[in-house]
């Protein structure tokens, strides 16, 4: 009998919590041991499958899938550890790990009997299970020496990250900043220094450069703290050479090369898009291009509105990166008559969580339970399941979501376990969902901007794609398989809806008073949606250009400087002077130590997806429950079953159009 059918309604019992893993038994010194036993069975066991003959195709797959799932929970919490308690040990565990497990998949990836497995057949070609022994090997070699490089990049960007702070004795240096914003420093100082009385400290975590670029009135303050960012990780700024990931870039720009020469591309770009919708470099050329003719001159439109508006108050011009964020706050707040501190008290993250809650359930028919039961890594963590319209249990999901010492900087989704069939019933997804939210402090719970509300949804489609799955296979379930310029679509569309006026008129009320947000201020945060944006947009458009570029463009025989590629990509869509110190890729770990190489155009395909599939929402009715459950029919409970063009189409009755795109960022242009 299958257990799942006995369980009552809303029972979670032990079965269910012992699928998860034990944070508070964790060891990082049982990783190792423990992952080389499991990639040791991992192999013997299917070798022996392989090596006996009599295995049928369905026979690997299943094993493969055994195997494969008891290395993603020995492997899953220490990966996720790693990026939300670093620690030196966790580190060096985390590095010798991804050594064997990159070994791991190219033993796998390269197995001819596992070839046999239909479903990853692309994969296999992708890794080189055809070629000769000795390309094999050198595909080998490369891959071990980008997962190393990739694992240094990204432990230079937090070092660094954490390594540069200003400390203030006196608040007056702070001028600007609003009383929200200096307690949250002040909290930093507290948990520095172990003092309560120990000033105000900037670092570089999000929350607190976002405070100072958008508040301080000290210009130079501003320069400064802008500065120790822009050159984070470089051989310049105030740490300069000591973690620099600029001979980092440099060989894995080389090395992703060699490694598309090996499987027969001529370069990065034409190996990344073998395995996503956009499947040339021209396609991708074109549509960035023709967004950048529409954006550009509005960008430019814009800078100059804003540089009037500063010069009229003494500003110095023309204005620099450090000082758009302050005079956009300000001119938002003559224009549009509203800031965002202005907003805060009336997004606590309590009730921004209450009204995700709110969205899926009319879309989706679920819920979701606290488990205080469930261990965790940090107190601020919880656990809740994810209960059907019957309540049954049907996932789970962990929330990290405050800003800490020792935690990657960001926000993102990742993958606790995935959901499969197991003698003993369902395996259940349960995904983590990170950010980087300002905790709260004193008796002030934590207070949200919208854009912050925004990354809240946008984490929490993510989690719905892997969440709402009904493929019993983790290859293809969830964000397994997807590709990876569609598997932004879920969480782009989900940002819509913090714009709905049902549901800003529930859950958006003052902390303190519980008084529901003033008609005139919603009125004015309608209007602050397309404010500026095509400012926004056009740096999208330069970070996915110079990606793209330095990947297609590279020349093994004379690479050009990174640098230069991005002098030229700026003058096509840059409007706002950026200072040639500026080493912002060297901290780029999207494509340096993230899975965004030759991708990072994706957000923007995606989101072409995105806004394209909201216009069916905007039609049928935001909270319709029907077209909700044509979303999760269509697109998040398939996976990569199917092609994700052929779900979109599934779901919008016809290919992607760009218009919704450029309506989003209030463009008017070619269609």
């Amino acid at each position: 009998m299958n257990p799942d059918s006995t369980r009552k309604e809303g029972q979670v019992d032990d079965e269910l919590r012992g699928q998860l893993a034990d944070y508070t038994a964790f060891n990082p010194d049982r990783v190792i041991p423990q992952l080389k036993q499991t990639l040791e069975d991992y192999k013997q066991g299917l070798s022996s499958m392989i090596s006996n003959g009599n295995a049928t195709t369905m026979d690997l797959l299943v094993a493969e899938t055994q195997w494969a799932d008891t290395l993603e929970k020995a492997w899953s919490p220490a990966a996720h550890l790693n990026s939300v308690i670093d620690s030196d040990r966790m580190r060096a565990v985390f590095n010798e790990a991804i050594e064997m497990l990159t070994r791991h998949s190219n033993w796998r990836q390269q197995n001819q009997g596992l070839f046999r497995i239909e479903l990853e057949i692309r994969d296999f070609e992708l890794a080189g299970v055809g070629l000769p022994d000795d390309k094999q090997a050198e595909y080998r070699k490369i891959t071990m020496q980008i997962s190393k490089l990739r694992s240094k990049f990204s432990a230079n960007v937090l070092d660094a990250t954490q390594a540069w702070t200003c400390h203030f004795d006196d608040a007056s240096a702070l001028d600007g900043l609003p009383e929200r914003e200096l307690r949250m420093l002040a909290g930093l100082a507290s948990e520095e220094f172990k003092d309560e009385e120990a000033g105000w400290l900037v670092n570089l975590c999000h929350p607190s450069f976002q405070a100072i670029m958008t508040h301080a009135t000290d210009r130079g303050l501003r320069e400064h703290v802008y500065y120790a960012n822009a050159t984070r990780a470089s051989e310049t700024g105030p740490d300069a050479k000591r973690w620099d990931n600029s001979g980092v870039i440099a060989e894995i720009l080389d090395l992703r090369h060699s490694l598309a020469k090996i499987l027969g591309f001529d370069n990065y770009v034409e190996f990344a898009l073998s395995s996503r919708m956009a499947e040339s470099p021209r396609k991708v050329l074109q549509f960035l291009e023709t967004i950048g003719e529409i954006a550009v001159p509005q960008a430019r439109l814009q800078l100059q509105e804003l540089e009037a508006f500063a010069g009229d108050q003494g500003a110095e011009l023309p204005l620099r990166a450090w000082d758009v964020a302050f005079w956009s706050e300000r001119f938002r707040q003559q224009e549009l008559q509203l800031s965002e501190e202005e907003l805060k008290p009336y997004f606590s993250l309590d009730r921004m969580m209450a009204a995700v809650q709110y969205t899926v359930g009319k879309l989706f028919s679920i819920t979701l339970q606290l488990d205080p039961e469930i261990t965790v890594w940090h107190k601020d963590v919880r656990f809740y399941w994810v209960c059907d319209s019957h309540q049954k249990v049907t996932a789970g999901i962990y929330l990290d979501l405050f800003s800490r010492r020792n935690k990657r900087g960001g926000a993102w989704m990742d993958v606790s376990q995935s959901r499969r069939l197991t003698p003993q019933g369902t395996q259940l997804p349960v995904a983590f969902l990170t950010c980087n939210f300002s905790p709260p402090a004193g008796n002030q719970p934590c207070l949200l901007t919208h854009s912050d509300v925004e990354t809240l949804f946008h984490e929490f489609g993510h989690c719905l794609h892997h969440l709402l799955t009904r493929i019993d296979w983790p290859q293809i379930n969830g964000i397994h398989g997807i590709e990876w310029d569609a598997v932004e679509l879920p969480s782009q569309l989900m940002e819509n809806w913090c714009w709905e006026d049902d549901l800003l008129n529930r859950f958006v009320r003052h902390y303190k008073t519980d008084e529901p947000i003033p008609a005139l201020l919603l009125e004015r945060l309608h209007r602050s949606r397309h404010f500026h944006k095509a400012l926004f947009l056009v740096r999208q458009l330069e970070y996915a250009m110079l990606d793209l570029r330095i990947h297609l463009e590279y020349d093994a025989q004379s690479p050009r400087d990174p640098l230069e590629v991005i002098d030229e990509v700026r003058e096509q869509f840059a409007v706002v002077q950026v200072p040639g110190w500026n080493r912002f890729l060297n901290s780029f770990g999207h494509i340096f130590g993230g899975g965004y190489a030759a991708g990072y155009y994706s957000y923007l395909w995606a989101e072409q997806l995105a806004a394209d599939a909201w216009q069916r929402f905007a039609e049928e009715g935001a909270f319709n429950h029907r077209t909700g459950s044509a979303l999760e029919r269509e697109i998040l409970s398939v996976g990569a079953s199917r092609p994700a063009i052929a779900s979109f189409e599934a779901f919008r009755g016809r290919l992607p159009q760009i218009g919704p795109l450029l309506e989003s960022y209030g463009l008017v242009g070619r269609k």
